[in-house]
């Protein structure tokens, strides 16, 4: 709160140093208005486009749900997990109800042709925009946008070799060294937990659904397929697919079993999958990796229950700055 006096109280040194420090203060006000900052990639980005040219773009809005006080909260509070998931699903999708006036102005945009399409999401409040170099500048203007940086299409690290004499033997490989070496066979053994009654996520490159070790405990077997099988890729299968093999195999790594032959760390449990990882089909304003956490979050999209809901996500992809383009190492936007 800034108090003028009245410039009867005033010496002229006085009222002159009055007059500076209400200039700064509606400055500083003028500069605060506008707090959206650019990532530094998508900035290096940008100064290579033409003003016309388009790009696809995170925008995230200035008003996030307070996830981490709220978890706090719960925790102190013993919250069930049912509740847990009510209160931080409704506060992530309150926090969008910021989104309205962006969204009518991305329409009126729209119309005039510089954005060319966008994509609201609620996991974290923000929008997909796809617009010219020129609108991604006038969106940092706006008070309700607090931060811009690249879209982009996640990919695969592949760790694994498939040469020619990989895939001949059929033999069973029993408990592994692997899982002997994290003592899963002792929790199995000795404190009897084998993942019986869990479930668990695999966001990857899809699973085979038909795989001996996998094709009994995948969820859809007796719940409708739409909460246990997202395809991104397809867009028409409703039955698990995997036309990588990667996400096949590590969702084995988590809850394969097959007769004679234990390969799975939890080969009790229930297991669900999306296919958002090594696919470049979808436009890039509709981010595929945004859809398949909100889907993880809410699979029967109601709020009332968490059968549906997986104990765990698998997530063993990721990105670096070796790949080039807006990459940055330890990037922050699935956080």
């Amino acid at each position: 709160l800034l108090v003028t006096p009245s410039v009867g109280e005033l010496g002229g040194t006085q009222m002159k140093a009055t007059k500076i420090l209400i200039l700064i203060v509606a400055l500083f006000s003028v500069a605060t208005a506008y707090g959206g900052t650019l990532h530094p990639g998508l900035q290096a980005s940008l100064s290579h486009l033409d003003n016309d040219e388009p790009v696809s773009v995170f925008v995230h809005l200035t008003e996030q749900a307070a996830i981490a006080e709220l978890s706090a909260s719960l925790t102190s509070q013993r919250a069930t997990r049912l509740e847990r998931h009510r209160q931080i699903i409704t506060s992530l999708k309150n926090a969008t109800e910021s989104q309205a006036d962006l969204k009518t102005y991305l329409d009126e945009r729209f119309r005039a042709g510089g954005v060319l399409g966008y994509t609201t999401h609620w996991i974290t409040n923000l929008i997909v925009v796809y617009a010219t170099k020129d609108e991604i500048q006038r969106l940092l203007e706006r008070p309700d946008v607090d931060y811009i940086e690249s879209n982009f299409r996640a990919e695969l690290i592949d760790p694994v070799s498939r040469s020619a004499e990989s895939g001949g033997s059929q033999r069973g490989i029993g408990v592994t060294p692997g899982l002997r070496a994290i003592n899963a066979d002792r929790v199995w053994y000795e404190l009897g937990y084998t993942g019986a009654g869990r479930l668990v996520g695999s966001l990857d490159t899809g699973v085979d659904g038909t795989h001996p070790a996998l094709t009994d405990r995948w969820r859809g077997n007796h719940a409708p397929a739409h909460e246990c099988w997202l395809d991104v890729v397809n867009n028409d299968t409703d039955f698990p697919v995997d036309f990588d093999a990667h996400g096949t195999h590590t969702t084995g790594t988590m809850a394969g079993v097959a007769e004679d032959d234990t390969i799975g760390v939890a080969w009790d449990a229930e297991w669900i999958a999306c296919n958002a990882i090594g696919q470049f089909i979808n436009p890039d304003f509709d981010n595929d990796i945004l859809v398949a956490l909100e889907w993880f979050m809410e699979p029967d999209g109601d709020l009332a229950t968490v059968d549906d809901v997986p104990d765990v996500v698998q997530n063993s992809w990721g990105i670096s700055e070796a790949f080039g383009g807006d990459y940055v190492d330890c990037d922050s936007r699935w956080w």
